[in-house]
């Protein structure tokens, strides 16, 4: 009875850590898809563009520059 009692016990702490385990490393909130390139239209280098509200490479025939105003 002690023994499957010691089992049972050993058997419910594994899967709890288990569980735990597996909730930590697939609950992470790492959502790749807002992770921006660092190339043209990075918001590192640029010319601000008023119209959009981020920093682009000065191209845009519709953006508004300092220059502009």
């Amino acid at each position: 009875m002690k023994t499957t009692s010691r089992f049972f016990n050993l058997l419910k702490a594994s899967v709890t850590l288990l569980v735990t385990v597996v909730g930590i490393l697939f609950g992470t909130d790492d959502d790749e898809t807002e992770d921006r390139p660092l190339a043209d239209g990075s918001d590192l280098f640029g010319e601000y563009n008023f119209r959009t509200g981020e920093m682009d490479s000065g191209s845009d025939p519709n953006g508004w520059y300092e220059e502009d105003m």
